[in-house]
């Protein structure tokens, strides 16, 4: 496990700004729904929930919005694991969402 985490190379400066921006927005989502006047809502919950899921995973994995050229044959096998476990819980929460608005 350790000779994994010596072959990964820092991150550029426009990985790091991307990060940022990404968490910048999920930090965002949550404070713009606690400053908003109106009521709770558990499906605008499950939304706001969702996005910040899909910003976390964005952030993990910068390179996405950096390279120019994605080989997308091998697109799925470069996906680091944060990004991977982020977007099956934005996809788990959209279709929860789902759910919840056919209930309602």
């Amino acid at each position: 496990m350790a000779s994994d985490s010596a072959t990964v190379s820092p991150r550029t400066r426009g990985e790091k700004l991307v990060t940022g921006g990404w968490i910048a927005i999920a930090i965002a989502i949550p404070i713009s729904c606690i400053l908003s006047n109106a009521t709770f809502d558990f499906s605008a919950s499950l939304a706001a929930l969702s996005m910040i899921t899909l910003c976390a995973a964005f952030a993990c994995w910068p390179k996405l919005f950096i390279a120019p050229m994605l080989n997308f044959r091998t697109l799925c096998d470069s996906v680091p694991r944060g990004s991977q476990i982020a977007m099956s819980l934005f996809v788990g929460l959209t279709v929860l969402r789902g759910f919840v608005e056919l209930a309602a």
